[in-house]
C-alpha cells in the first residue's frame, strides 16, 4: 500500500510540470512552436499545434476585421464599441459558422445579438447585448508519427453601451465575460500495441475582459477611431488522460496583454475603404497557478519574456454598394503575425505564407448583403486563412451567414 501511496505521489509530482507555452498562448493565439511537447507522462516527445482563428460576426469578417473605424456602415458588434452609437436602428441578429480545417467541416452557432438605439434629448445612445463565437480552436494534422484533432471555441458574452459625448464623437465600452473549451485528441499512429496509443487534453475556460473605444466623424466621409482591448483574464481547467485513465488535473489563469488598434473608413456614395492596426506586446501575459510550483511559474513567465514579441496586425477591408438596389458586397485581407520572437516582419510583397521563414497567417475575405424591403437583412461571408507548416500550405476556411432585422 504504501508502494502504490509513493507512485501516487510522484506521478501528481511530475504532472504539475506539463504546462508548456503552448498551454498558455493557445486560448488566444494560434501556435505552432512547440515541435517537442512533453505532457510528463510519457516517456517520448511529440509536436502539437494551436490554432485560434478570428471569427467575429459576418459583415466585419468580410471586411477582414478592419472595423475599428466602420461607424454606421458595419452595424454590428466588432472590435470598436464606440461604432454602435453611430447606429441608428434596432437590430436583432442571428448568425451560423460552418468551418473546414483540412478537409474536415465542423459547424456551430456563431451568434446572437441585440443592438437597441435609445432615444436621446441630444445625440444619440445605443446598447447592446449578445454572445458571439470569438474564437475557433478547431484543427486537424497528421504526419507520420501523429494525428491531432482539436475542437471547441471561445465564447464571448457581451455588454455594450456607446454613446456621442459631443456632435460627432462617439465614445462606447463593452463588458465581456468568456466561456469556452479546446479539447485535443492526440493518437500516436506507430504506437506499439502495450504502450500509450494516445491521450486527450481537456481545456475548459472562463474568464473576464472589456473594451473602450472612441470614434470621431472628422469629415462627412472619414472616421478616425481608437480602440483598446482591456488585459484579459482567463481561467483554465486542465485535464490530461489517455483512452483509459484520467492522469491529473491543473487549474491556472493567464492575463493577455492589451491591444491597441487604430484606424481609419473612407465611406463614399458607391465604395468604402477600411483599415486596421493592431498592437499588442505578448511579453506582457503572465501565468499564475496554485497547482503549479512556483518555480515552474516563474521559468513559464521567463520562456513568455525570452520567446514571445510586439505584434503588428494589419487589416484591409472595402465595401461596395450597387446603386439602385439594396445590394451590397465586401472584401478584406488580415495580416496576423506569430507571437514568436523576430519571426513576425510585414512585408506588402508577401502577403500569403509560402515557406518556413513567413511565420505569420494571413487570410482573404469577401461576402455580401441584402437588404429586403420587410426590414430583414440576408449576410453571409467567407474567409480562407493561409498557414504554412512542416513545408505544407494549409487553407483553413470559415463561412458565416446571418439573418438580421432591423426595426
Amino acid at each position: 500500500m504504501k508502494k502504490l501511496f509513493l507512485l501516487f505521489v510522484i506521478i501528481s509530482f511530475t504532472f504539475i510540470y506539463a504546462q508548456e507555452l503552448v498551454d498558455v498562448i493557445a486560448p488566444l493565439h494560434s501556435y505552432e512552436f512547440d515541435d517537442n511537447h512533453f505532457n510528463s507522462t510519457y516517456n517520448y516527445d511529440y509536436p502539437i499545434r494551436a490554432s485560434a482563428l478570428n471569427t467575429g460576426n459576418p459583415l466585419g469578417t468580410a471586411i477582414g476585421q478592419a472595423t475599428v473605424a466602420s461607424g454606421q456602415m458595419i452595424p454590428e458588434f466588432n472590435v470598436n464599441p464606440a461604432n454602435l452609437a453611430m447606429t441608428k436602428y434596432n437590430i436583432v441578429q442571428v448568425s451560423g459558422l460552418f468551418n473546414q480545417y483540412n478537409g474536415v467541416n465542423h459547424n456551430s452557432l456563431s451568434g446572437v445579438s441585440y443592438i437597441v438605439s435609445v432615444p436621446a434629448y441630444r445625440g444619440s445612445m445605443t446598447f447592446g447585448a449578445g454572445v458571439n463565437r470569438e474564437k475557433d480552436y478547431n484543427l486537424y494534422y497528421q504526419n507520420d508519427d501523429i494525428l491531432q484533432r482539436t475542437t471547441g471555441g471561445l465564447y464571448n458574452w457581451r455588454f455594450v453601451g456607446a454613446f456621442e459625448v459631443q456632435k460627432d464623437i462617439f465614445l462606447g465600452g463593452e463588458f465581456s465575460m468568456l466561456s469556452g473549451s479546446r479539447n485535443n485528441d492526440i493518437t500516436f499512429k506507430n504506437a506499439p500495441i502495450d504502450e500509450t496509443q494516445g491521450y486527450i487534453e481537456d481545456n475548459k475556460y472562463f474568464g473576464v475582459s472589456g473594451k473602450i473605444g472612441l470614434n470621431y466623424h472628422a469629415f462627412p466621409v472619414i472616421n478616425i477611431g481608437i480602440s483598446i482591448d482591456l488585459p484579459t483574464l482567463l481561467g483554465v481547467d486542465y485535464s490530461l488522460r489517455d483512452y483509459s485513465t484520467t492522469l491529473g488535473t491543473v487549474d491556472y489563469s493567464i492575463i493577455s496583454p492589451a491591444v491597441l488598434r487604430t484606424g481609419f473608413a473612407v465611406t463614399l456614395k458607391i465604395i468604402d475603404f477600411y483599415y486596421s492596426f493592431d498592437y499588442a506586446n505578448w511579453q506582457n501575459m503572465t501565468i499564475s497557478s496554485s497547482d503549479l510550483l512556483q518555480s515552474h511559474q516563474d521559468e513559464l513567465n521567463r520562456e513568455i519574456v525570452n520567446n514571445f514579441t510586439i505584434t503588428l496586425s494589419h487589416h484591409l477591408g472595402m465595401a461596395v454598394h450597387v446603386p439602385m438596389i439594396p445590394l451590397h458586397f465586401y472584401f478584406g485581407y488580415q495580416y496576423l503575425p506569430d507571437v514568436y520572437l523576430g519571426l513576425n516582419n510585414f512585408s506588402a510583397g508577401n502577403l500569403i505564407p509560402h515557406e518556413l521563414a513567413d511565420r505569420f497567417r494571413s487570410s482573404f475575405s469577401w461576402g455580401a448583403s441584402f437588404f429586403l424591403k420587410q426590414g430583414i437583412s440576408l449576410t453571409a461571408s467567407f474567409e480562407t486563412y493561409h498557414v504554412y507548416y512542416d513545408g505544407v500550405e494549409e487553407k483553413p476556411k470559415n463561412t458565416n451567414l446571418s439573418l438580421a432585422y432591423f426595426f
